[in-house]
């Protein structure tokens, strides 16, 4: 090894240079004033400060209507994001965005597909019983100068053909879009557990990072609750897949607002990755 180069190694470590990555998943609960204490204006605060004290740099929402939308992008520091309303491509309905920490990542490029037959279009796929996409987008990280594909869903809750079809359509779009083979992070509340179909088709094909941590898994199993405070969530259906990556940790964030309540019917999914 020459001089220069272990110079330049040296320069490299000393600066502390990272190739870690801290990844979120989480469902916020759309805007719904029939959830009373539940409601989004009750504990907008406390999903804001949460994100704040964990720090991701970056992370998928799945329910978040507009004005949701505006409300974290205004209570987080140096946070943008990308994606559109499913509805419209636009502002209309709920959007499944993916949020950065624009001092830890360069947004290279980014785009929305929809989950159906038209996925180039507004439109509701197979036996969906809503419009349903996928917001995806190319980091760079500033540090490392490493670059990745992060894609972010919210599968539907009823349809199974249309489950069924969505995976797959995400498996072949991760490969349209990523030519390079970049490293791939798949988040989002998937509305299904391990045992379906569905998730057994990125689980063959994309790690699953419950299972796959350097660390075991901290925290309940499950990550749906349904605001229930009573009992231990059993269903596990917000996943965070990847590929190219170590996965160092994995948990399941069961904080409490100071009320006790939940800040969201759903645990965050929270990894830390290693390019």
């Amino acid at each position: 090894m020459s001089f220069r180069f272990s110079v330049v190694l040296m320069m490299f470590f000393a600066l502390g240079f990272s190739q870690d990555l801290k990844v979120m998943s989480f469902n916020i609960r759309l805007n719904l004033d029939s959830d009373k204490e539940n409601a989004w204006p009750q504990r907008k605060a406390d999903v804001a400060d949460l994100l704040m004290y964990y720090h991701p740099d970056f992370f998928g929402v799945q329910e978040a209507l507009p004005e949701q939308m505006k409300d974290i992008k205004t209570s987080l520091k140096n946070y943008d994001y990308v994606g559109v309303g499913r509805d419209d491509g636009k502002e209309k309905g709920e959007f499944s965005a993916i949020f950065y920490d624009t001092k830890k990542l360069q947004m290279v490029k980014s785009g929305t597909f929809w989950l159906s037959e038209t996925p180039e279009k507004p439109s509701k796929g197979w036996d969906a019983a809503y419009n349903r996409i996928c917001t995806y987008a190319f980091f760079k990280d500033k540090e490392s100068q490493k670059e990745f594909l992060a894609m972010n869903i919210h599968f539907d809750h009823v349809g199974n053909v249309a489950r069924l079809k969505s995976s797959e359509l995400i498996l072949r779009k991760a490969k349209e879009l990523n030519p390079k083979n970049l490293p791939l992070v798949l988040s989002g509340d998937f509305n299904l557990t391990e045992d379906t179909e569905p998730i057994k088709i990125l689980s063959q094909n994309l790690e699953d990072t419950f299972y796959n941590s350097e660390k075991k898994h901290y925290g309940s199993v499950g990550t749906f609750t349904g605001f229930n405070i009573t009992e231990v969530p059993k269903d596990r259906i917000d996943y965070i897949f990847v590929k190219g990556f170590k996965i160092k940790s994995h948990r399941h964030i069961n904080d409490r607002r100071e009320n006790l309540l939940y800040p969201s019917d759903h645990f965050p999914v929270l990894v830390d990755l290693h390019f």
